[in-house]
């Protein structure tokens, strides 16, 4: 049921955003709903990995609430609503080392550090100042977090909750930088589409890494 009210709040979000622009009260209840909804299921997760995987994960997506917040605010937030996603990152990145040890598999480090230093060479040009300083932290950390979750895959390939640790993560990376991009180099055509629907598909897989996969049922 919160995986159908996820999907229904995203979808009219990104609906409001893309088909009536003008009508910011809808997009301002149905967007921080939906990440609050995906906070309440990885915090009501009955079964989960462990108590300590949990507790960041939920922290995570509460700290990506305050960003979906503050960068919906009418003055500009961005620096605000960074540091609150920063904080989400640092979150999961624990989440993920609390799995397997850190950054053991080098391949992932080697791949997000390529993606970063290309979002960095687009869009350090265009800041400066503490935004500047800001936007470095922010890539690095994330990058470390997606190397981390593909670390850990790479570490347990059969695990469910790996994967969807590494899907997500993959999603994020994918989602902010197309963010960044449009914010400080080009306009994205299909913006909300292509960043909310990776952004959410994100947070939905890191929210149900949660859970502990049931044992295998035994067949006679």
């Amino acid at each position: 049921m919160l995986l159908a009210a996820v999907a229904i709040g995203a979808t009219v979000t990104i609906g409001a955003l893309t088909l009536a622009p003008g009508s910011p009260a809808v997009v301002w209840v149905a967007k921080p709903v939906t990440t609050a909804l995906l906070a309440l299921l990885a915090a009501t997760t009955r079964a989960p990995l462990s108590a300590t995987f949990r507790l960041l994960i939920t922290l995570g997506l509460v700290a990506s609430l305050a960003g979906d917040v503050l960068l919906m605010l009418p003055d500009d937030r961005f620096t605000a609503g960074l540091a609150a996603f920063l904080v989400a990152h640092v979150a999961y990145l624990a989440a993920f080392a609390s799995r397997a040890p850190l950054l053991r598999h080098r391949s992932g480090v080697v791949g997000y550090a390529a993606v970063a230093t290309v979002v960095l060479a687009l869009v350090l040009p265009a800041v400066g100042g503490v935004l500047r300083t800001a936007i470095i932290a922010y890539v690095i950390v994330i990058a470390l977090m997606a190397a981390q979750a593909t670390s850990w895959l790479l570490d347990e390939p059969a695990s469910r909750a790996a994967r969807l640790a590494a899907i997500g993560a993959s999603c994020f990376v994918a989602s902010d930088a197309l963010l960044a991009l449009d914010r400080f180099v080009f306009i994205v055509p299909a913006r909300d589409l292509l960043v909310l629907a990776p952004y959410w598909i994100a947070q939905a897989c890191i929210a149900l890494s949660v859970e502990r996969p049931p044992p295998p049922s035994l067949r006679l």
